[in-house]
């Protein structure tokens, strides 16, 4: 199945080739093929009409029209009907919405519309439109669920509440599911009109759920509950040994939300030597709902709230307008590359007030399988000084022990997909290997065979922009992390970590980490870079980024200023709003300079 990934940049990110994301299905978190176009996008097919079976494939080829009576070159007749002038068909439209960014389509926010209706008889008029949804099962178009067929003046956007389910029992589309929507157009040319071919498919993914998690307009509260054994346990991991990887594991407690409790699920403590804090002040917290406890037997059950079993919560102890990490992952997000969601929320734990905390969609398989035909890759994760090189790799493929660590291990309670990565550092070491074989002058564009390098140059650039230097382009090597997609072979940096950003002047080409410093080496990369650093300047500049900021500050100043725990007073938090505000207004005149500066 392929989508496309968020608005697409001008210019040269028109070039970019749409990201594929992997079906969904009934397991936990979809394993569809994600391969190429679904069948039945032949924008020239014809169909049988309007009353053709619901049951029928829409990858079926139609039967052929029998041209003694349908040819647009005679007049036709019946017994009954009247004497037909020639009349040929309107032409195949092309399914305009949902737009570019398909994911978790909801009922509520399912319109359909397709491109101006276009008929080559002069004097024909829209007459009418018929949509169609078939549902998606591992790559293959099997079912029609929903149908509409619609009269007006206009080609009308149309929602589900226009048309009708084919199952008289269903009510909504089933959640996580991919499915393609059709359409077709009918003219109005006296008693003689007619339907048009189909349009291609265009195909969406339905909300898992976890769409109501992340929607901005509400401030979420969730509760979580830690025994006394756990805190003192969870305490004592919280403060990492200076700014070196730090493992922490999980310790049983409750996450409450709304109506629902789940007990015993896994909670630690997050953060690096800059943002960790123990209990005693505002930590952040990853909690897990199917945690494997080691003091229950068996394997744990699979648990979710909203779609979602791991929850990440920053503390935003290192930003004091709170908003960074909201604006800067919605520029990420704008610019097409695989990004977490976000939301403000506050906390509870053992029900008392702990504050304002920023809700981060935890990057775990769920994540992956929105972004990529395959959610079976590795993920590794780059922490503090952690480049892309051989030197920062384990002595075997199943140590843990350099600033290079694997998301995922061997696990008796995991079944591992036998199409999927070998659990091990067996493919990030293959991956350097392979980036460290590119000769002086033959990084670029041999790279983009190893990464997915538009979507690097994306992420630098907006980085470069929202002066995010704690990440894996700049001097820290830090934030980051590589995921390998099994089906395409490329590899994928996802830029995390980024609370400390709009605020300091940062120079794009300032750049130490290795897949950075050898694009700038050559000429065509760094153009390369340099045109897509103006496209997303570009995009910053044209976006409401200052009115983003003003309803976000709007939305959550009455939760900061009741927060207990922040380290800021309210004056602070109102001053880095203002300075917020002022970084956006002057940064796109501040990255011309600097592409200016180096002959761009």
């Amino acid at each position: 199945m392929v989508y496309s990934r968020g608005p697409l940049l001008l210019g040269a990110l028109l070039s970019v080739t749409p990201a594929c994301y992997q079906g969904a299905s009934e397991d936990d978190e979809g394993t569809g093929t994600g391969t190429g176009t679904s069948p039945g996008s032949d924008p020239t097919a014809t169909s049988a009409g309007p009353t053709s079976s619901p049951t029928s494939s829409p990858t079926s080829t139609p039967s052929d029209p029998d041209p003694d009576t349908t040819s647009p070159s005679a007049p036709t007749t019946d017994d009954t009907g009247p004497i037909c002038p020639a009349n040929t068909p309107p032409a195949a439209p092309v399914v305009m919405t949902p737009g570019p960014d398909r994911l978790d389509i909801t009922a509520a926010n399912l319109s359909i519309s397709g491109s101006a209706f276009s008929d080559p008889d002069p004097g024909d008029t829209f007459g009418g439109v018929e949509v169609e949804i078939w549902r998606v099962r591992k790559g293959v178009v099997d079912e029609r669920v929903w149908h509409a067929e619609l009269a007006g003046v206009a080609p009308p956007v149309v929602t589900l509440a226009n048309g009708e389910y084919d199952d008289n029992d269903q009510t909504a589309l089933e959640e996580w599911e991919d499915h393609v929507i059709r359409m077709r157009y009918r003219d109005e040319h006296a008693e003689c009109s007619d339907y048009g071919p189909w349009s291609a498919d265009l195909e969406f993914r339905t909300d898992d759920g976890s769409t109501a998690l992340f929607d901005d307009t509400i401030v979420r509260d969730f509760y979580l509950d830690i025994p006394p054994d756990s805190w003192t346990a969870i305490n004592a991991e919280a403060t990492p040994p200076g700014c070196v990887p730090f493992s922490r594991s999980y310790h049983t407690g409750t996450l409450r939300h709304e109506d629902q409790t789940f007990l015993n699920v896994g909670i630690k403590i997050k953060g690096g030597c800059g943002s960790s804090r123990d209990l005693n002040g505002k930590p952040s917290f990853k909690v897990n709902l199917s945690w494997d406890d080691p003091n229950l037997p068996g394997c744990p059950a699979e648990r979710r709230l909203y779609g979602e079993k791991h929850f990440t919560f920053n503390n935003g102890v290192q930003d004091n307008s709170a908003t960074h990490e909201r604006m800067g992952y919605s520029i990420y997000r704008d610019a097409g590359v695989p990004t977490p969601r976000i939301a403000t929320v506050r906390m509870f734990v053992n029900d008392e007030l702990w504050g304002v905390y920023q809700h981060v969609e935890s990057i775990d398989r769920r994540f992956l399988s929105r972004w990529f035909e395959s959610k079976e890759g590795m993920l590794y994760e780059g922490t503090y000084w952690c480049d892309l090189v051989s030197g920062n790799l384990p002595p075997d493929d199943n140590t843990d022990s350099t600033c290079l660590s694997r998301e995922y291990s061997p696990d008796p309670c995991t079944i591992a997909d036998p199409e999927g990565d070998p659990l091990d550092y067996s493919p990030i070491r293959a991956m350097i290997t392979r980036v460290e074989a590119l000769p002086d002058g033959g990084f670029y564009p041999a790279i983009t065979e190893i990464f997915e390098f538009d979507d690097f140059l994306s992420t630098w650039a907006v980085e470069s922009i929202i002066a995010h230097w704690d990440n894996y382009g700049f001097k820290i090597k830090n934030n980051y992390r590589v995921y390998h997609n099994p089906v395409t072979d490329r590899w994928t940096l996802l830029a995390t970590g980024i609370d400390q950003t709009f605020n300091q002047e940062q120079d794009p080409w300032g750049v130490e980490g290795v897949l950075a410093v050898r694009c700038l080496a050559e000429p065509a990369c760094e153009a390369a870079f340099a045109a897509r650093l103006h496209e997303v300047n570009d995009l910053f500049e044209s976006t409401d980024l200052a009115g983003r900021a003003e309803f976000i500050y709007n939305q959550i100043s009455p939760h900061v200023m009741e927060d207990p725990r922040k380290e800021y007073d309210f004056a602070t938090f109102q001053q880095r709003h203002t300075d917020l505000l002022n970084f956006i207004a002057g940064r796109p005149a501040g990255i011309r300079n600097w592409l200016t500066m180096h002959g761009y």
